[in-house]
């Protein structure tokens, strides 16, 4: 027997996860010149570059805009409702023993601002956050995880 939930049954059996945004390498051709370039210029390797500037992005980009932060905005413009979002932070996962960057979002609904609602942030918009992400900061959004707290 197959037991399917309709979104207002998943929103009523709320099950509060993590959603972690796996990142691995830069996107496009310019990106990882710099990235290479800069590695040379520092005297570092690659792998501490590839974090270093993840890592800067990331924090520049939360300390400009603190009130409408990136990911913020980013729910809103998917869902098409002001919502606030939860606490969002920067670590890393290891693969073939390298670290890469992840982005840990720290709850899996949002809540609306006009109403007492909430969304739960499904497959298709944490995807698209993905992307949004990926366009943005031009490392290549590949998975994304859903870790229960």
């Amino acid at each position: 027997m197959t037991v399917t939930f309709s979104s207002l049954e998943h929103y009523m059996t709320e099950v509060v996860s993590n959603l972690e945004l796996r990142f691995g390498l830069p996107s496009t051709k310019e990106k990882e010149d710099y990235i290479n370039q800069k590695a040379i210029d520092w005297d570092i390797s690659v792998q501490r570059m590839l974090k270093d500037d993840f890592d800067d992005i990331f924090h520049n980009i939360m300390m400009r805009l603190p009130d409408e932060h990136f990911f913020r905005l980013c729910f809103q413009m998917i869902v098409c409702e002001e919502v606030t979002c939860p606490k969002v932070t920067l670590e890393t996962y290891t693969l073939n023993d390298s670290q890469y960057p992840k982005i840990v979002i720290h709850g899996d609904y949002l809540d609306k601002v006009k109403s007492n609602g909430r969304i739960w942030v499904n497959d298709e918009i944490i995807e698209a956050v993905g992307k949004e992400i990926e366009n943005y900061f031009d490392y290549e959004f590949l998975e994304f995880l859903r870790v229960k707290q």
